[in-house]
């Protein structure tokens, strides 16, 4: 049994619980995790030194370490947006991995440090309280400081930029850039830790980026420095943060294994491909090169050569919200084709009999509601393997090939014990929760929150958590009996509760689902 130690990124269930049900579809690959309630809620950081604590103990007899650089030096995610962490203290965080790696030489570390993002908004929920005024200028400051100095600026974009820097005081901006500063010298020091072979490998995940800004003049920063120690091998950036647990997980299941997955990728549109999503900066079909690359497969160019078949439902010209889809243009029906993607995806699981994992992303925050009920009638879901269209395209494409590769091992070595119900099982929590929570619910409960509350804002709705998380449960429910008909894939619903709001807010809904 290979022990695989695991610090996630924070404490929602995309970080924390989905690598570990992935796990635990897995015969011989013991996922650990600390403690829960040690993981703090959005602004409320990790307790950082019982973790550590935790890990140096916990190393001692374990294969592997997937540990995430933000959440063990500044706290969590969000933490790495807000901290105020001073660089002693950020040195002695990031001494203790060489200590770590000296106390178990055989610890294999597969670390993962986020390019922090910046949020092009007015709003605190996530970032410095003062983001809630200055958000937007901040994030807009950014982008003209790049595209000039990149001399991609007009000139009404250089007259705009002195004018928003008058506009934001200059103890925001300088509070915002040191922690920056710091955010750049994590992610600097963490590839010395590689060449110093304290990480075995290293992924630097573009947390919602864009082609200008602030995250593209770290890359830069972070490319110079690939040069300069040639780590191109053990170092990857590419765009994602909430699924890089899951592609690690992956990787390390694939190493435990000596796996190789081999995936054949299929789209439903011609330029999908070539489109930048939103919170992004390449096409998608570049990311999927990483995402594949990163979790230890391998891209083929023919089906029957393949071990999985990675179908991506993308936009046809340009990816639109998901709250938006009711106003999507005719480029979604003349630029895709679902009739010969479904009809692809059938032939594929007929002559093949290999798993198919189902990325949609079309939209960002949400599934496609026509693709998925076209992919319903059309009889795709009785056979889907892994299932994804929530938050952004890379967290939805890691997701969904993530516990594609687990489904693409075991369809050829066969499933061990009940880890094919897990499997699953969690295919269903998949489709539920971004087809009909995401997609359909979370425009509801906006609406209930605000006229039953005075127009309260859904995204704090802490005091009133329970009666929100079950009117959003009992909503899911009624879809699930409505579309579904409390089935799936042949089998019957017969636990669906415990609903709950992870951060507080109505953006997700964490439930426990049981299929007999």
């Amino acid at each position: 049994m290979k022990k695989v130690l695991y610090v996630p990124l924070d404490d929602r269930p995309c970080n924390y619980h989905y690598p570990l049900q992935i796990a635990a579809m897995c015969d011989d690959i013991r996922l650990v995790a600390p403690p829960f309630e040690w993981m703090g809620q959005l602004k409320v950081p990790t307790e950082s030194e019982k973790i550590w604590a935790w890990l140096f103990e916990e190393a001692k007899d374990a294969d592997y370490a997937i540990l995430s650089v933000d959440t063990l030096v500044y706290g969590n995610i969000i933490h790495s947006r807000i901290h105020q962490r001073t660089m002693e203290q950020i040195d002695d965080y990031l001494s203790r991995f060489v200590r770590l790696k000296e106390e178990n030489p055989n610890l294999k570390i597969h670390a993962f440090n986020l390019v922090a993002r910046v949020a092009g908004y007015n709003g605190d929920f996530e970032d410095p309280t003062y983001w809630s005024t200055c958000g937007w200028a901040i994030w807009r400051i950014g982008v003209l400081r790049d595209k000039i100095a990149r001399g991609h600026a007009t000139e009404e974009e250089e007259a705009e930029l002195p004018k928003l820097l008058e506009e934001v005081p200059e103890e925001y901006l300088n509070d915002f850039l040191a922690r920056r500063e710091k955010d750049a010298y994590v992610n600097s020091r963490s590839i010395d830790l590689v060449q110093d072979g304290i990480f075995d490998a290293l992924v630097v995940p573009k947390d919602d980026t864009a082609e200008y800004g602030y995250a593209a003049i770290d890359q830069k920063k972070l490319s110079q420095k690939l040069y300069e120690t040639r780590l191109y091998d053990k170092v990857m950036v590419y765009p994602g943060a909430d699924e890089v647990g899951s592609v690690l997980f992956a990787r390390v299941f694939n190493l435990c294994k000596n796996y190789t997955p081999r995936v054949y990728t299929r789209y439903s549109s011609l330029l999908g491909p070539t489109v930048v999503p939103l919170y992004e900066d390449r096409p998608i079909a570049e990311s999927i090169k990483a995402q594949i690359t990163s979790a230890g497969g391998v891209m083929v160019e023919t089906a029957a050569d393949s071990d999985l078949l990675f179908a991506l439902h993308t936009p046809g010209k340009a990816m639109i919200e998901c709250g938006l889809q009711h106003q999507k243009d005719l480029s979604f029906t003349t630029h895709t084709n679902l009739h010969e993607f479904f009809r692809y995806l059938n032939y594929y699981h007929d002559t093949y009999q290999k798993p198919v994992a189902l990325s949609d992303v079309a939209f960002s925050n949400g599934s496609d509601i026509e693709m998925m009920r076209h992919a319903q009638k059309a009889g795709i879901l009785e056979f889907i393997d892994a299932y994804s269209g929530w938050n952004t395209c890379e967290n939805s494409n890691g997701m969904a090939l993530a516990h594609g590769i687990i489904a693409s091992y075991y369809a050829k070595e066969g499933w061990p014990g009940e880890t094919k119900e897990r499997s699953r099982e969690f295919v269903a929590i998949k489709v539920f929760e971004d087809y009909l929570f995401q997609a359909q619910i979370i425009a509801m409960a906006g609406a209930y929150v605000r006229e039953n509350h005075n127009g309260k804002n859904p995204y704090f709705v802490a005091d009133i958590h329970d009666e929100v998380a079950n009117w959003m449960g009992n909503k899911l429910i009624e879809l699930v009996a409505e579309e579904f008909d409390n089935k799936f894939q042949g089998h019957n619903v017969v636990k669906l509760d415990t609903f709950r709001m992870p951060w507080n807010r109505i953006h997700e809904l964490h439930f426990d689902l049981k299929l007999d």
